[in-house]
């Protein structure tokens, strides 16, 4: 692994049918994703423990997306959110090591900004709709 990096290199790819596999091709106009994958903690604290005691359960990877509206490819995106299936996302944090990377089935959500004094921009979330992993 190269280390430390800079952001400017991140992608997301996307099968909107949501298959597994090389399909998948990067969304364009993206400019930042997240990747939130906290799992939940049981508090299983009993008679006798001298301090709380907790098991955990599993990742919920969920996150963000954002870029710049696009009316020549935004739309397709936008397609996908609206259509309500699961497509295959690949996120990728940096091209140059384009095998370590997060991936699996996701819902969708979107939303547009548009304000008179910036440019268009769009955001959405994603959750987990299968089975995701991480590939280092």
């Amino acid at each position: 692994m190269a280390g430390r990096i800079h952001g400017k290199k991140g992608q997301i790819k996307m099968d909107p049918a949501g298959a597994p596999g090389t399909a998948a091709t990067a969304v364009a106009d993206i400019n930042a994703f997240t990747i939130d994958m906290s799992t939940d903690t049981v508090d299983v604290t009993a008679l006798g423990d001298t301090n709380k005691q907790y098991v955990q359960g599993l990742p919920d990877y969920k996150g963000t997306l954002s870029g710049w509206w696009n009316s020549a490819t935004s739309p397709a995106l936008f397609e996908v959110i609206l259509g309500g299936g699961k497509p295959w996302l690949v996120l990728i944090p940096d091209t140059s090591e384009p095998t370590f990377l997060f991936k699996g089935l996701a819902y969708l959500s979107g939303s547009i900004d548009v304000s008179a004094t910036g440019a268009v921009s769009i955001s959405g979330d994603w959750v987990g709709a299968g089975n995701w992993v991480m590939e280092p």
